[in-house]
């Protein structure tokens, strides 16, 4: 619902993560034009390191929180935006820094993550924990 009411109001989806958590998101984001026909840039995916570490491992982009808030300035984040955090563990801090970003300038945020309470849930209005047992 929270994506649907973003895109409605002329917003974007925005996925950001680090290591395999952001490929994936860059690889949904690059699926939907073709999938659902949308334009390209309404769905974003945001890896810690930039492009260059969707095809090698960028040791360390994940550990600046500040890294995630200049991602999204750099795509000029408006309120209308969803941003979703993916991290596994929940506590990457270039998704922390990110979803705190987006929170603080209006966005709704959404963290996808293995821990219920992790720090990137605390960080987005909504939170998705996925068991694993």
């Amino acid at each position: 619902d929270a994506a649907a009411a973003a895109l409605k109001s002329g917003g974007r989806i925005i996925y950001m993560g680090a290591g395999t958590s952001g490929r994936l998101g860059v690889l949904d984001a690059s699926e939907c034009p073709p999938t659902f026909g949308v334009p390209h840039g309404l769905v974003v995916g945001l890896i810690a390191g930039g492009p260059g570490a969707l095809l090698k491992a960028v040791e360390g982009a994940e550990d600046s929180q500040q890294a995630g808030e200049d991602d999204l300035v750099a795509l000029n984040l408006q309120e209308q935006d969803l941003v979703v955090g993916l991290a596994a563990s929940g506590r990457t801090p270039y998704v922390i820094g990110g979803l705190r970003y987006a929170r603080q300038s209006g966005c709704t945020t959404v963290a996808v993550s293995c821990n219920p309470d992790s720090p990137i849930a605390r960080e987005a209005n909504i939170a998705i924990s996925i068991s694993v047992d």
